[in-house]
């Protein structure tokens, strides 16, 4: 069988300054007890649009195509964009879907090209802000969890408030933004007495 042009595979590369996650679609039915399902998605899964095998079909209003994704490169902080929010032809809708993230040693070796593994030894990252978004599209607050390194505690920033969160709550929260940091293991002193 013979590839004709329109069907060639194309690789490019590009630089990106965030990796844009998508979400699934929301449920649009309610549980048995007439209450909103909240649906969960661990980081993994959105994640795998970027282990090079996941194919993703675009459409535009010429035509449409079949992306694959696979990082070549990691930079020392990474941005993940959650596409929390979809236009359509009538208004703007918010997916509610709560993202399971861990909170350190997010491993993206799984992720990078053979070649990119062997030029990263170090491919895990901590989280280091979350940016929420609550309420309506259009509308709503943000809030921001900002890890403190020297106190070793997560604080919750919305307007001019600040408290003090447990790591576990942020995983609760509809993240829309997250920072992440190269993980670098602490070096251990030796010291050698003659």
């Amino acid at each position: 069988m013979m590839a004709d042009e329109e069907h060639m595979e194309v690789a490019t590369e590009t630089t990106f300054l965030y990796l844009t996650l998508d979400l699934p679609s929301a449920p649009l039915y309610k549980d048995e007890l007439e209450q909103n399902i909240i649906p969960q998605v661990p980081l993994f899964n959105i994640l795998a649009k970027f282990n090079g095998q996941t194919e993703k079909e675009y459409r535009t209003l010429k035509e449409g195509f079949i992306r694959r994704f696979q990082l070549t490169q990691l930079p020392p902080y990474l941005i993940f964009y959650i596409k929390r929010f979809t236009k359509n032809n009538f208004f703007v809708e918010k997916n509610p879907t709560i993202v399971n993230f861990p909170i350190t040693n997010v491993d993206l070796r799984d992720y990078l090209t053979p070649a990119a593994q062997r030029k990263h030894p170090v491919t895990t990252y901590d989280l280091l802000a979350n940016i929420v978004h609550d309420g309506k599209p259009g509308e709503g607050s943000y809030r921001v969890h900002v890890f403190h390194q020297g106190a070793g505690r997560w604080f919750e920033m919305q307007d001019l408030h600040v408290s003090d969160i447990l790591p576990q709550m942020l995983t609760l929260s509809e993240a829309y933004i997250q920072v992440c940091l190269v993980f670098v293991q602490p070096l251990l002193l030796l010291l050698l007495v003659i």
